[in-house]
């Protein structure tokens, strides 16, 4: 567990409301919501702005996301060691470049609410994928979160320097008025002016072009630096699908191992579910085989297992937990501990999966990816 005082949690902080309570539009703010990684307002925003200056979409052509039960963090015995092991987690998705971070909470509590260990992990992770720079605008104080800043940052390609251009770059609305547009800012020294009056506090990726093109702009009605650099509000898929860059994860909360694979944010729900488990098939990493897809999943379950996840799963169907997935497969055959931890497995897993994975998505033309609605 996480200790006897954050056992003292009120209910009202695990909420779904307040769950994942910080305005940052990366992430969904409850287990029944699904949204896409910015509002659909910005969302249409920003491809309304792509058609008017005659760009098609360029949507991400796969996604790789991983559901983790929060079953894991529940199982620790102190703040430090949930800290450490949901920052673990996090870096790990940033390093085999996951898409989508599902966090399954088995609490199941009777009245909808977040368990503990869900709301604690979905915060860290959230607080772990945004910007530095951002954070003070995105990120409340929340005692869940006061020794995060002490863990080792992603440092991932969206997590950009002071000092350092990026033709793509994620911002915060600090003012916006009808007609005026609306000032971002960008983590450099100017602010950013977008044409699309957003709402203030929104987090949206912008596209600032290259350096030696950068355009710089008066300020204007909105405020500010006498001058503002000139941005487009961007998909927040475009960075990969112009660049290859990967732009970090979104985070969504899971009422149990069913939701967390019925209920997908992409179009076509995912065509690639695999489960981790001891008990699973047996085979190399070079003899395996998996077949097209676009959106894969990858599913771990906690101390005991997904086995055990699904038997609490109020959702369940009957039937063997095997029946949700695709695959069913043992990633370390050749264990010599008798127990592989959550935040073990999952490095272990990815990288065995990972060639199989790149294979497969060769097998079959890209089709255009928009978010469900």
């Amino acid at each position: 567990m996480l200790g006897k005082k954050d056992k003292k949690r009120k209910a009202a902080e695990t909420s779904p409301e307040t769950a994942l309570e910080n305005g940052d539009a990366h992430n969904d703010a409850g287990p029944k919501k699904k949204k896409p990684r910015h509002p659909k307002s910005a969302e249409k925003l920003a491809a309304k702005a792509g058609k008017a200056a005659g760009m098609a979409a360029q949507p991400q052509n796969h996604t790789l996301s991983i559901a983790v039960s929060a079953a894991a963090i529940d199982n620790v015995q102190s703040h430090e060691l949930a800290t450490a092991m949901a920052g673990l987690i996090a870096r790990t998705a940033a390093i085999f470049c996951v898409d989508e971070v599902v966090v399954i909470d088995e609490s199941l509590s009777p009245d909808g609410g977040i368990g503990q260990g869900a709301a604690f992990l979905a915060r860290v992770l959230q607080f772990m994928e945004t910007p530095q720079y951002l954070r003070k605008a995105l990120i409340p104080m929340h005692k869940d979160l006061r020794l995060s800043g002490q863990l080792p940052p992603l440092d991932a390609p969206h997590h950009m320097r002071a000092t350092e251009w990026g033709e793509f770059r994620e911002g915060v609305v600090l003012a916006s008025a009808p007609g005026a547009g609306s000032l971002l800012d960008v983590g450099l020294d100017k602010s950013a002016h977008v044409e699309v009056a957003l709402q203030p506090g929104m987090r949206a990726t912008l596209e600032m072009g290259p350096e030696a093109q950068a355009k710089r702009l008066a300020a204007g009605p909105l405020g500010g630096a006498a001058t503002v650099l000139d941005g487009r509000l961007a998909l927040p898929s475009a960075p990969q699908a112009k660049l290859g860059a990967y732009w970090g994860y979104t985070v969504r909360i899971a009422r149990g191992l069913s939701a967390a694979v019925s209920e997908c944010p992409f179009q076509g729900g995912y065509d690639l579910k695999l489960g981790t488990s001891e008990r699973g098939s047996k085979q190399s990493a070079a003899e395996l085989q998996l077949p097209a897809h676009r959106h894969a999943l990858v599913a771990f379950g906690g101390p005991l297992g997904l086995e055990d996840g699904y038997q609490k799963d109020d959702l369940r169907a009957g039937g063997d937990v095997t029946a949700l997935f695709d695959l069913w497969v043992n990633t370390c055959p050749d264990q010599g501990s008798r127990t592989i931890r959550t935040e073990e497995a999952i490095p272990i897993s990815l990288s065995y999966l990972q060639t199989a994975l790149q294979t497969s998505l060769g097998q079959r033309a890209p089709a255009p990816d928009v978010p469900a609605q």
